[in-house]
């Protein structure tokens, strides 16, 4: 080691006034002390805190967590007390530890549960997106009339959509296809002959089987040889009578071939025809075929003979969950469905009236609307619905009846007929 280097290094800096050697390291400043008032006045003023005063605003302090300890007293930090020299500086004033910046908060008051969901905008309907609102919904192609001409003369550019008439029918095929939880059975009653129950009943139960998917049947319960089968199918043989007599009866195709069908696929199960071999209709008896129909098929109309008070009308009403009441256009013939109104009212068959529907037949070609006008004002409130059928020449005097050969106003008729009664098919509203 050099034997100059301690006295080189370490010599005193009143022997300063020598020449320094370049390579020496420079000499430290003096270091202050507390008694300079240059350093003790800052000193004792300094608080670390201020240096953020002017870029944070004032926040009041939140109150402190029940749960939170008190916070400690700050102390300088020991590398400046360490710095400044020995003697520790003045203790600043206690100053309560600064809250963090809170944000403020927007003013929303949360309904508490089970309040009304209107207190809240996020609930109201305004504020659900709807599908309607951010696409045009799809206009269904007309199927009928000018609008469809329209649509494929333009090769299916045009489209108008489907016209008033056109939703209408729409909306009555909707419901005559709407599902049967069970079974469902309407009576076709009177208490007058010729006006038109057995052609009603082979026009509504056609629309039903021509627009559903399961198999409809009618049921002739006329006791004095009724001619339900000739109108709906005249190639049928097999009466209740033979249905009846075969116990194997447990598929649907057994069943089947007991029955007639007409081109649209209403079965229909005729009446005894034998006048050399009567048969006496009971109501166990009918209650048997109705038992026995329903399992096979779902919706079943029954063609009633006009002696209201036979006693198979005891079994018909009894298992009926709607009626249509047939009347004409002519002041008998309302007169006859009025009266058969006041029958079942004395029979308290006021929660199956609810469901049936009064039908005026004009099969004499002499409605008037002031007429029909009058008989529904009058009718109406004691059932469902008022409707009418308007004349047509082929429903009066075909031997067969041709569905397709109607006119179209009379196909529309049955159609609405088979639409308001469909109404009693959902929501088990007199389904069995």
């Amino acid at each position: 080691m050099d034997p100059n280097f301690q006295s080189r290094y370490l010599e005193s800096t009143d022997e300063a006034g020598e020449t320094a050697d370049p390579l020496a390291e420079p000499q430290m400043p003096p270091t202050p002390t507390l008694d300079d008032p240059s350093v003790a006045e800052p000193m004792a003023s300094y608080r670390p805190e201020d240096q953020y005063t002017e870029i944070l605003p004032a926040v009041p302090a939140a109150p402190p967590h029940r749960h939170a300890a008190e916070p400690a007293a700050r102390s300088a930090p020991p590398a400046a007390a360490a710095q400044w020299g020995t003697r520790p500086a003045a203790t600043p004033p206690a100053v309560a530890p600064r809250a963090p910046a809170v944000r403020p908060q927007r003013d929303w008051n949360p309904s508490p549960v089970g309040g009304s969901a209107r207190t809240s905008t996020f609930q109201t309907g305004s504020a659900i997106l709807r599908v309607e609102d951010v696409a045009q919904p799809r206009k269904l192609p007309p199927e009928m009339g000018w609008r469809k001409t329209v649509y494929v003369g333009s090769g299916k550019l045009v489209n108008l959509g489907a016209g008033p008439a056109e939703l209408e029918l729409r909306a009555n095929i909707d419901a005559i296809t709407a599902n049967i939880p069970g079974n469902y059975t309407i009576a076709v009653v009177s208490m007058k002959g010729g006006v038109g129950k057995t052609r009603v009943t082979a026009g509504l139960g056609t629309v039903y089987a021509n627009y559903r998917t399961e198999p409809v049947i009618s049921l002739d319960a006329n006791p004095t040889y009724g001619n339900l089968g000739r109108l709906v199918d005249p190639s049928a043989t097999a009466t209740v009578r033979e249905f009846m007599s075969d116990d194997q009866v447990t598929t649907y195709p057994m069943a089947r071939s007991y029955t007639g069908k007409n081109r649209q696929g209403l079965e229909v199960l005729p009446g005894n025809q034998n006048v050399a071999n009567p048969m006496v209709l009971t109501d166990d008896l009918f209650n048997a075929v109705i038992a026995r129909a329903r399992q096979f098929y779902q919706l079943a109309l029954i063609d009633c003979g006009p002696h209201i008070e036979h006693r198979v009308m005891r079994s018909v009403l009894s298992q009926a969950d709607a009626l249509v009441i047939v009347g004409t256009m002519g002041f008998d013939g309302a007169a006859a469905a009025e009266t058969t109104l006041d029958w079942l009212d004395a029979r308290n068959s006021h929660e199956l009236l609810r469901r049936s529907v009064v039908v005026l037949n004009d099969g004499h070609n002499n409605a008037d609307s002031e007429f029909l006008s009058t008989v529904e004002k009058s009718l109406s409130p004691r059932v469902g619905a008022v409707k009418s059928i308007p004349f047509d020449k082929h429903l009066r005097d075909s031997h067969t009846l041709d569905f397709t050969a109607l006119q179209k106003r009379t196909r529309l008729a049955f159609i609405d007929l088979a639409a308001w009664l469909a109404k009693g098919f959902t929501g088990n509203v007199g389904a069995r």
